[in-house]
């Protein structure tokens, strides 16, 4: 049973984190640094990294070990968006962006928002695997 409720409770979030209906691509990093803590719960700012075309804005979910990085370029619009997740979520994050975007490949999504067309990709590493979205 409890095992169970864990299970629905990792869905929940999935499903509520991916659901915002925003995948922050064009926003500057100021109002990212605004808007994220309220849509993605657990999620703290924790720092902006300045490197010119490079830079970007980290939050992190300690209660989760979730990791959310904003690649922005100089000017601090943002260009793509990463989140890390534990290894053994594979399964449950690979179905939730089934559900949402269309699929194209194995572990590639797509989304059409806005006239616009979003490239969702499903990376496995050895520690974590990082869910990133980037224009097409």
């Amino acid at each position: 049973m409890l095992v169970r409720n864990i299970v629905l409770l990792i869905n929940f979030v999935l499903l509520s984190v991916f659901a915002t209906g925003q995948n922050y691509i064009g926003m500057h990093k100021d109002e990212i640094k605004r808007v994220v803590p309220a849509k993605y719960s657990g999620f703290v700012f924790d720092k902006f990294v300045d490197n010119g075309e490079r830079s970007f804005v980290k939050f992190v979910n300690q209660i989760d070990e979730q990791t959310l990085l904003f690649m922005v370029n100089s000017q601090g619009i943002c260009k793509s968006v990463s989140r890390m997740y534990n290894t053994w979520m594979y399964n449950d994050v690979s179905k939730d962006l089934s559900k949402m975007y269309r699929k194209t490949g194995k572990d590639e999504w797509m989304e059409q928002k806005d006239g616009k067309t979003y490239v969702i990709r499903l990376k496995r590493s050895d520690w974590f695997i990082t869910v990133t979205i980037r224009p097409n």
